[in-house]
């Protein structure tokens, strides 16, 4: 009976922990892509930070592709002179 007993403890205990585990393996991979999309924005949109552009008719294919990359990159264009602003933007306090 108290074997029995500790056993799903042990299991509710363990199952707990594997969906904890889950979640933080799911939320990195989660960051990992969008840090991989902005370096990507970066290496195609090289010419908002003054880094070399690829050539012209790869990005012009690209450019549908990218509408949220460019979006962002705009903005960050924008923040870029007021750290506040970039700050609040991304805390979303308003």
């Amino acid at each position: 009976m108290k074997g029995e007993r500790l056993r799903k403890k042990l299991r509710g205990w363990w199952r707990l922990a594997d969906q904890v585990a889950r979640a933080e393996a799911s939320q990195k991979l989660e960051w990992e892509v969008r840090e991989m999309e902005n370096i990507f924005a970066l290496l195609t949109l090289g010419a908002f930070t003054g880094l070399p552009s690829p050539p012209m008719q790869l990005t012009l294919e690209l450019l549908p592709l990218m509408e949220r990359e460019l979006l962002l990159m705009l903005e960050k264009v924008d923040t870029a002179s007021d750290p506040l602003a970039e700050l609040f933007s991304t805390l979303n306090v308003l």
